[in-house]
């Protein structure tokens, strides 16, 4: 059985719902405020950061993108990770990517400035900077979606992942307002059964 260590609001959102998704059974152990800096998690990730997942072959996995996608492709039938092959494989990988390396490392320079300066008088402008790339993003990001889903009729871990992402915004309804086919992305993400209780379970909901 599968391990997922998580914490609400946090990255292991998208395995987690990638796992009620396809039905695959798992064992959820909740980390405290500060349990990821204990002897026993460092000595199960290093980085001290959560999500963690552990496989049944007892290995793991750090990186929420990378475990949501590995999931996804244990059932290739399900269609949330295309395959090689399939027409939209190269814009999913891409924009899976992207929303790993740009959108989710400047939500953490935002809420998390004084780590990106070692003087501390520049931990505003890190923010601030952060703040206005974040916008820039999402800008770019919502252009893109066909709506209701990010390729169209069609869902996917992208889906999940950007979901989770535009809960951490600062402020996800006027994002919302601002980007409405994001908006729609996101209901539809979380109107659905599986997803939407995972959701909720990690306060998702809560602005």
């Amino acid at each position: 059985m599968y391990k997922l260590y998580w914490r609400e609001r946090s990255g292991a959102f998208a395995p987690a719902a990638v796992m009620a998704e396809l039905d695959i059974s798992y064992e959820g152990i909740h980390v405290a405020e500060g349990g990821e800096k204990t002897t026993e998690f460092l000595a199960l990730n290093p980085m001290a950061q959560v999500p963690l997942l552990i496989l049944p072959d007892g290995s793991s996995m750090t990186e929420s993108g990378a475990m949501a996608l590995y999931l996804a492709e244990t059932k290739p039938e399900s269609g949330l990770a295309p395959l090689p092959g399939d027409p939209i494989r190269p814009q999913f990988l891409g924009w899976l990517s992207f929303a790993q390396v740009n959108i989710y490392e400047t939500v953490l320079r935002y809420f998390y400035n004084d780590r990106y300066t070692s003087e501390a008088s520049g931990a505003a402008g890190v923010r601030q900077a952060a703040a206005e790339r974040l916008e820039r993003l999402w800008d770019m990001t919502a252009e893109k979606i066909q709506g209701p889903f990010f390729f169209g009729a069609r869902f996917t871990v992208l889906d999940i992942y950007l979901a989770m992402l535009s809960a951490w915004h600062i402020d996800p309804p006027a994002l919302y307002k601002r980007l409405p086919k994001l908006g729609a992305l996101v209901e539809a993400t979380v109107s659905r059964p599986a997803a939407g209780k995972v959701w909720r379970d990690y306060n998702l909901d809560k602005r």
